[in-house]
């Protein structure tokens, strides 16, 4: 009786539950990840006097790990690149 207890005790606890594997979502090949930005600031002229952005950010693509180095101009802030974006 003890060897069937110890049998079957042995079988229980060698035995694991398989686990359902998570699906990874797919990847968007056409986003361009921005992992660093530089912005400055120009101010107008008195005729003018709206306020420029510009920016050199640096984006790495998901799926090819390729690294490039873009510009981007604007007079409104929020429309400047951000680090986590996709470009």
């Amino acid at each position: 009786m003890k060897k069937v207890l110890l049998l079957l005790s042995f079988v229980l606890l060698s035995c694991n539950p398989d686990e359902p594997e998570q699906p990874t979502p797919p990847q968007n090949c056409d986003c361009d990840k921005v992992v660093e930005v530089s912005t400055f600031n120009v101010i107008g002229t008195p005729q003018n006097p709206a306020m420029n952005y510009y920016s050199v950010y640096t984006t790495i693509n998901v799926c090819t790990q390729i690294q490039r180095q873009k510009t981007f101009n604007t007079t409104v802030s929020s429309e400047s690149p951000q680090i986590g974006q996709c470009r």
